[in-house]
């Protein structure tokens, strides 16, 4: 039985932490938010945050003033810096999490690009919810 132990303690200390599982979570959500960004496909926020959210309002919001201006966003991906559990159950977390937006431009529909200016990291209170597909983000907040 001895070796039952070791096998435990060797998946526990390869099994990342909750804060890392959650990052990895917000990381896979935000790569599809990029995407939306980046394609202008606003339907592809569905898979990121739960229907009627203020952030995929605001986040269709932007893509279709941008695309109405004939420019899509590339590399609007947010790097997780911290991720720390505030509370967290089957159905629900609450997250601090420290994020900024990577190099980010817009390309406009002659081809040519603006960069966008450098973001500084901000801190955030994300709330996810567990839904019938997947975890989404229900609400985010300034910390």
């Amino acid at each position: 039985m001895d070796w039952l132990w070791v096998l435990i303690a060797a998946v526990r200390a390869v099994s990342p932490a909750p804060e890392d599982q959650w990052a990895t979570t917000l990381t896979e959500l935000d790569q599809i938010r990029a995407e939306a960004f980046a394609t202008t496909e606003t339907g592809l926020l569905d898979r990121v945050y739960v229907r009627g959210s203020r952030a995929l309002a605001a986040d269709a919001g932007t893509i279709a003033d941008y695309e109405a201006r004939g420019g899509r966003v590339v590399g609007a991906e947010l790097r997780v810096i911290s991720c720390r559990v505030l509370a967290a159950s089957s159905s629900r977390a609450r997250l601090d999490v420290v994020d900024r937006l990577g190099p980010a431009r817009i390309v406009w529909a002659d081809g040519s690009a603006t960069e966008l200016p450098r973001d500084e990291p901000s801190r955030r209170v994300i709330t996810l919810v567990r839904t019938t597909d997947g975890w989404r983000i229900a609400g985010v907040r300034l910390r």
